[in-house]
């Protein structure tokens, strides 16, 4: 079958060679193009003398820039040559034959080069061959840039021309070595982008390798000075690739740590939620790059998205550490976003989010824990925290202890940084509008929280039995929602207290609820750290809280409020009928409790700290 041929060129640059290459096309292309990346010389000028189809295109990547210039071309039949090669009257003969009867899908032929104005007929440059003439309906550019070549598809039938293809390389030895550094580096990217290591054999042997194959094995020798030279060059190019890969890995694990992940995936509203929106909402307006991983439709998510702040939404379950398709999920995500510092909240997010970072490589995983309950001594716990978790906040000093209750060695305590939960005290100011109207002579008593079994909700139906006989009025306002709804108002009816108590639900606007209230109750049977001491604080309230040892981390017992014993209804009673009684005590300790928040809890003091560990800075 008679053929026409496209001899397609991209050049920049090159009217020391475009000339030379084209006119060997003269004889045997039907068409030539040339795709060239804005040149600034005379190559447009010498392209067009020789009526070569000339057109300008951005260079994105020899690959990439190859393939699209043979789009350009009007015949399937393509002859890539580089601006800087010449077709040999031998090698023309053949592609003539070749024209006038096309048998196969591609045809490849030796490349000689010249090299300083010697021609290299040893070492790896000779022979060299090249895949230049093929129907382009059957294959494309591939490889790795800069060093391209055309790849058949499977079952694509190839034949061997005769003839060399001259390559008129370099005309300097500091020529050569310039180019050297410029490929190296597009090598260097090129190999990270896919996932290619740098370990020293790499870096050691391959170069070394190099030299004694083209030197020694391919008789480098043979062509004496030069052919040293190549071989010299040739070795510390692959050197010089992998010196420069490993530095790209130096360098994106620096500008990772500029990208942070907050893992929460719990899917109602808590403590923990509200620390994070207020971290992540400051971070994010001080420019640091942030993204979040939150179980979809949750609370958190959704203001998260209000702020216009990136994010994933996953589902997360105590076994999902064992899935492997969510691990490797995850693996990707940290590696596409460059996560170079992890914080997890739940001890399930810790488990399969802290396995994902160490797989990708993550240097910095942290685990925020925020509740005061002893943890397992687990194989699986003692390799997390000792091998892959490089530290532990904690949000309470009671939290670090029950973290190390049943394992004192489980990690380092140098790794675990107490770092409360901080409040903007500005935002609970007296101007704003109570939540609740009290009646006339009304003590108006208030607790918030999620409404689960460990918050001790129950206590305080109870404790409202019993100030039923006080002569003075009390109504109990509880806001926050949770699965203990119904509980609640099943025993608030069984108790007689239903009119004197008030379920709010969740309440978006705290600083009206606190507003509202003359004393906070907290009658939990545990807390990392209760936020809603801290902000009935702010709010300048009395706290009356059971001893869960946070609290008293919190609250100074007779100054700011009063600790009870655990589970002691009949102590906090008569500590809120104290209280309602004397407006001057509630009004003293209120003060003294917003000092006490604005001097310890502030959320600025405790966001240095934060930012502090994740820099890994000094204390």
């Amino acid at each position: 079958m008679k053929v026409q041929i496209s001899a397609v060129i991209i050049t920049y640059n090159e009217e020391r060679n475009i000339g030379r290459c084209l006119d060997s096309l003269s004889d045997v292309a039907d068409e030539i193009v040339v795709v060239d990346s804005y040149s600034s010389d005379r190559t447009e000028e010498i392209s067009r003398s020789y009526n070569a189809v000339f057109i300008k295109h951005k260079f994105t990547g020899h690959i990439q820039q190859k393939n699209w210039a043979i789009l350009q071309a009007s015949s399937p039949y393509i002859l890539s040559l580089d601006a800087d090669e010449v077709l040999s009257e031998e090698l023309k003969a053949s592609i003539l034959r070749v024209k006038e009867n096309w048998t196969h899908d591609g045809y490849y032929f030796n490349r000689l080069t010249s090299y300083c104005g010697k021609w290299i007929r040893h070492t790896s440059w000779y022979p060299s061959r090249k895949l230049r003439l093929w129907d382009s309906r059957k294959g494309s550019w591939g490889g790795i840039n800069p060093h391209d070549k055309y790849e058949m598809s499977s079952g694509a039938r190839r034949m061997f021309l005769k003839g060399d293809l001259l390559h008129y390389s370099y005309y300097s030895v500091s020529e050569h070595l310039l180019q050297i550094n410029k490929f190296s580096s597009i090598q260097a990217r090129s190999y990270y982008d896919q996932g290619r290591k740098a370990g020293f054999f790499n870096l050691i042997f391959r170069p070394f390798w190099r030299f004694l194959k083209d030197f020694f094995l391919l008789r480098g020798f043979m062509d004496g000075y030069y052919g040293f030279i190549v071989s010299v060059n040739s070795a510390h190019e692959v050197f010089l690739k992998y010196v420069k890969l490993r530095n790209i890995y130096s360098e994106e694990k620096r500008t990772a740590k500029e990208t942070i992940c907050f893992f929460n995936s719990h899917d109602t509203w808590g403590g923990g939620e509200k620390w994070h929106l207020d971290i992540i909402s400051s971070m994010n307006s001080q420019n640091y790059r942030i993204i979040y991983i939150s179980s979809p439709s949750s609370p958190l998510s959704e203001k998260l998205n209000e702020l216009d702040i990136a994010g994933y939404q996953f589902s997360i379950s105590n076994l999902s550490f064992v899935n492997p398709f969510k691990v490797l999920k995850l693996v990707r995500i940290f590696r596409k976003e460059k996560v170079g510092v992890l914080l997890t909240n739940l001890s399930y997010d810790m488990k399969v989010a802290s396995i994902a970072g160490k797989l990708a490589g993550i240097p910095n995983i942290i685990y925020r824990r925020g509740s005061a309950i002893p943890l397992k001594n687990s194989k699986l716990n003692r390799y997390l925290f000792r091998k892959v978790l490089t530290h532990v906040v904690a949000n309470s000093k009671e939290t670090r202890r029950t973290l190390l209750a049943n394992n004192s060695e489980l990690i380092p305590e140098h790794k675990i940084k107490v770092i409360y939960n901080g409040f903007t005290v500005s935002s609970y100011h007296q101007d704003v509008v109570p939540l609740y109207k009290a009646e006339a002579g009304e003590i108006i008593l208030g607790c918030a929280g999620r409404l689960s079994e460990e918050k001790g909700h129950l206590h305080l139906l109870e404790m409202m039995k019993l100030l039923k006989d006080d002569p003075l009025k009390y109504r109990l306002l509880i806001a926050g929602e949770g699965k203990m709804l119904h509980t609640l108002e099943k025993n608030a009816k069984m108790l007689g207290v239903s009119e004197q108590v008030v379920l709010l639900g969740f309440v978006e606007d705290m600083p009206s609820f606190y507003r509202a209230i003359d004393i906070f109750l907290l009658p939990s049977r545990y807390e990392g750290f209760a936020n809603v001491i801290g902000e009935a604080m702010a709010s300048r309230l009395p706290v009356v809280a059971f001893d869960v040892k946070s609290a008293s981390e919190i609250i100074k017992h007779g100054e700011t409020g009063y600790i009870t014993g655990p589970n002691r209804v009949d102590e906090m009673t008569i500590r809120v009928q104290e209280l309602a009684r004397d407006k001057g005590l509630r009004e003293n300790m209120g003060e003294r409790a917003r000092a006490r928040v604005e001097e310890q809890f502030t959320f600025d003091k405790n966001h240095k700290a934060f930012i502090q560990l994740i820099n890994l800075q000094p204390d």
